[in-house]
């Protein structure tokens, strides 16, 4: 039942991207006033909000009016997990749970239900199949290892036919590593974190190397800078497509072939850009605030992410429905490098520290062998907890390395206000 349901989202989702703005749009504010009543209903945080304004579910017509509710923090989904923000009408041990670090440094756990994942799983897919990924090209993902472990052990009967089988690649290895790998696998679509596959990149034409010829390149996960885009176009001679999403929300936004900007799934969420607490102008640039239109089993309204991009009310020459946002501004982290010359992507302390009791941390690297981590812990983060990060990051880094961790009460933010959870000071 669950892959019927998921071709049916995704036929459904290359239908309906082709529908006229105002079409979408309908459909957006009907999934909205469907969830938002849910929500006061059986999230106690959500109760609590409309509330604290005096408001009822239906007093939101359009997703306009969502700028009458409060915002809600990573702060206030941590504090409120499971109990306040997680839907007691779903069995969690029966819905797919994904902890992560994120690129805030704060954890955040987020909960699908199957129906939720499914769809979830077909915005992903959608892109893709947009952007010219056939249902049998040979396709291999960068990601983490827990990610590879738990994807080939669940593999899907169609994907044991070939259909959007997936190979996998550890962002753990050296570039060198991932290149030779690459050239054995030999694929036609290569996706993974967009630093990695700038090291790759980079890697490749440092050393004349011709021999991976992908048709089709999508970076995701972290912020892709116009130097990295230009390098990864330059190496593997294509246009990567960047796709924008987060683990609390799925995929979001994407880039399709006109490269115009970014396709805002509105099907899926609702997103603001928001200054001053108000909602910006075309062309305008303004925090991303995120309200999720389909994942009931953990609803996420007016959902502040951290990121930062700028709406845009121009149409893309595809002839899509969906709206665009210009630029995407994440946040900014440093890539590592260790002893013996091999540079790190910043992603790998997420994966690092991803199944630890810590409500945030931050990562320093003073010197080319030598980090200190800061870290708030939450309950039941011990000596062990600390020993563990040691043991897992030297593991990956090398033995050359010292790992010191603080405990502290507060990790304050930089200068500029935003919290930069990875800082190397070797240049």
């Amino acid at each position: 039942m669950s892959n019927l349901r998921k071709g049916l989202n995704l036929l459904k989702l290359l239908q309906s991207q082709w529908k006229s703005y105002e079409e979408l749009k309908t459909l957006q504010n009907r999934k909205l006033k469907a969830i938002l009543k849910f929500s006061y209903e059986n999230i106690p945080v959500y109760h609590k909000k409309f509330k604290q304004v005096k408001l009822k579910p239906e007093d939101i017509k359009t997703t306009e009016d969502l700028i009458k509710l409060p915002f809600l923090t990573k702060d206030e989904l941590q504090n409120n997990y499971p109990k306040g923000i997680v839907s007691p009408l779903v069995d969690e041990s029966k819905c797919w749970t994904s902890h992560t670090s994120g690129t805030s440094g704060k954890p955040i756990t987020a909960v699908y239900d199957i129906k939720a994942e499914d769809f979830e799983k077909a915005c992903a897919l959608r892109p893709n199949l947009s952007c010219g990924q056939g249902l049998f090209d040979k396709w291999v993902v960068i990601t983490s290892p827990e990610h590879i472990q738990d994807k080939t052990l669940n593999k899907k009967w169609f994907q044991r036919f070939g259909l959007f089988s997936q190979e996998y690649i550890s962002l753990f290895e050296d570039a060198k590593k991932q290149i030779s790998i690459l050239e054995k696998l030999n694929p036609e679509v290569l996706d993974g974190y967009s630093s990695s596959l700038y090291l790759i990149a980079k890697e490749l034409k440092a050393s004349g190397n011709n021999k991976i010829k992908p048709k089709i390149v999508y970076g995701t996960s972290d912020m892709l800078t116009k130097e990295m885009r230009t390098v990864i176009n330059s190496a593997f001679d294509v246009e990567i497509y960047d796709q924008f999403g987060s683990v609390e929300m799925g995929r979001t936004a994407w880039e399709c072939p006109k490269h115009s900007g970014y396709h805002i799934d509105m099907e899926a969420v609702v997103m603001e850009f928001i200054k001053d607490n108000a909602q910006v102008a075309s062309g305008e640039r303004g925090e991303i605030v995120y309200t999720n239109l389909y994942n009931y089993a953990m609803p996420f309204i007016r959902y502040q992410i951290g990121d930062v991009g700028i709406f845009s009310d121009e149409r893309c020459a595809c002839g899509r429905g969906l709206p665009l946002m210009k630029i995407i501004e994440g946040r900014k982290t440093d890539f590592i490098k260790v002893p013996n010359g091999t540079v790190f992507p910043p992603n790998i302390w997420i994966v690092i520290l991803m199944t630890h009791q810590i409500e945030q941390y931050k990562v320093i690297q003073e010197k080319l062998d030598y980090f200190t981590i800061k870290i708030i812990p939450k309950s039941g983060f011990n000596k062990e907890s600390e020993e563990d990060i040691k043991n897992k990051a030297k593991n990956v880094l090398g033995d050359e390395v010292t790992i010191d961790i603080e405990i502290v009460d507060e990790i304050p933010r930089e200068k500029s206000g935003k919290m930069i959870p990875i800082v190397s000071k070797v240049k």
